[in-house]
């Protein structure tokens, strides 16, 4: 499991220290900063990077852009579910 450091913020540093790999992030609220660390630990367990698998498969600048294009579609929509 991650460490969880609450900063003089108020915000949430969250590391994820997993096979020789290190990614840190900051969140507002830990739940979120939970969520995170549970995918980048996944993330690196099952294909060595905290990069999501997708990401490695870009090869066009074509690609990456259809990757935005879903991940903001993503983000919008979970955004008003909430």
């Amino acid at each position: 499991m991650a460490p969880f450091t609450q900063l003089a913020s108020g915000n949430w540093r969250i590391q994820v220290r997993r096979k020789t790999r290190y990614v840190a992030e900051t969140f507002r609220r830990r739940k979120d900063g939970e969520e995170w660390a549970l995918e980048m630990e996944r993330n690196i367990d099952r294909n060595g990077s905290s990069k999501p698998r997708v990401v490695r498969n870009v090869r066009t600048f074509g690609d990456l852009i259809d990757l935005h294009d879903d991940d903001m579609r993503v983000r919008k929509e979970s955004v008003t579910i909430h």
